[in-house]
């Protein structure tokens, strides 16, 4: 049995490749051979000029079904052909990019593109412990909708826990065949994917993420009162005595803020941010951090799975939802208590006490993810 994952592996955020590479180890000795395709393939050049003229195009349209429309187009020049050829070799396919969204990224087009071909060819597909975005009347939410009920989609489960579930069953009317539960994110079997331990020093990690990441999911905290924000931690931490490091997990756009971040902190010792060139950096480095200040949400999740004390803000829901799936509601901050200064007030106690992590909740949710891939696998084997 050949199981294709797909996934956005050649994206610059080791999230993506925590979610891939866990898995790829789930699926290790459930099948005869893993394979892997990108949501995002190489351009040739054959397709790269009329790729980025139909993109550019849809971006000048104002109309937002015929904008969408033009925007699938694209991602049909690029993608059809590796996803077909993927897909056919394949027995069943697992999509396995963490997010059911359609209002960032273009996976809401890969996602139906995939579904599309996988149909054609008799291959079923699974949504692995995706978010779930709030369902709109948009153009491309319906046209997500309509492919979620494909009738080869057998399986989706939520990263999300309930909320995911009901927002599916509810306001995407998911069909009742298809399986539907709340899990854990894949990530949370980073130790045993990668056999990464925890081996705490005496730095406080402090994640960093672009300036505007509130007001592109929708939020209302400006790119300034961020930026005030990560150098009232840094000051805090400084006064506290407390050695701290910035890091990204791999985007350039987190880089960029962190540069901007210490212009403006203007200490005369010279400061480097950690970028990770492999998944196994981030790991190695986030485990021998004493605590971290998560933004990213797989910066969080790693620290999560390996008893690493993490604290984070909540710039989506996913990030809202992670902390209750994982018990720690009261370690993330909102909009609101951002804006009173709640960050810095708790850093210090994070750091010097730590918390103590329900492993047995944290088990319960890795068994139900692996639990839900195994009974897709036994649907591909009939």
């Amino acid at each position: 049995m050949n199981i294709l994952i797909m996934g956005l592996s050649t994206l610059n955020n080791m999230g993506e490749k925590y979610i891939i590479d866990c898995t790829k180890f789930l699926l290790k000795d459930k099948c005869d051979k893993v394979s892997e395709c990108d949501f995002e393939p190489s351009l040739g050049i054959f397709r790269f000029f009329p790729y980025y003229f139909v993109l550019t195009l849809s971006k000048i349209i104002k109309n937002d079904a015929l904008y969408s429309k033009l925007e699938y187009a694209a991602v049909k020049i690029r993608c059809a052909s590796a996803y077909k050829k993927a897909i056919k070799e394949s027995d069943g396919v697992i999509f396995a990019a963490g997010s059911l969204k359609y209002g960032t990224q273009k996976l809401w087009a890969y996602y139906s593109l995939a579904v599309e071909i996988a149909n054609k060819y008799g291959k079923k597909v699974m949504f692995d412990a995706m978010n779930v975005q709030k369902h709109n009347d948009s153009w491309k939410c319906a046209f997500l909708n309509e492919h979620l009920n494909y009738p080869n989609v057998s399986v989706i489960t939520s990263r999300d826990g309930e909320a995911g579930v009901k927002r599916l069953r509810g306001e995407y009317r998911l069909d009742e065949r298809i399986v539907c539960e709340g899990v854990g994110d894949v990530a949370f079997w980073i130790p045993e994917c990668y056999n990464a331990k925890r081996n705490p020093g005496d730095t406080f990690g402090v994640n960093l993420i672009m300036e505007n990441i509130f007001l592109k999911y929708g939020g209302t905290l400006t790119e300034d009162e961020l930026l005030s924000t990560y150098l009232d931690i840094l000051n805090t931490l400084d006064k506290e005595g407390i050695k701290w490091e910035l890091f990204t997990n791999g985007l350039p756009k987190d880089h960029q803020f962190g540069l901007k971040l210490l212009e403006k902190y203007n200490s005369d010792r010279q400061i480097k941010i950690f970028v990770p060139k492999t998944a196994e950096e981030l790991i190695e480095k986030i485990t021998g951090y004493r605590c971290i200040l998560g933004a990213r949400l797989h910066a969080c999740i790693c620290a999560y799975a390996t008893d690493t004390p993490v604290a984070g803000f909540c710039w989506d829901e996913k990030m809202t939802n992670f902390s209750i799936v994982a018990g720690l509601r009261d370690r993330f901050f909102s909009e609101e208590q951002i804006r009173n200064g709640e960050v810095s007030k708790n850093l210090s106690e994070l750091f010097e006490s730590g918390y103590e992590f329900d492993t047995d909740k944290r088990n319960n949710l890795k068994s139900k993810t692996n639990d839900y891939i195994n009974r897709f696998i036994a649907s591909v084997d009939k």
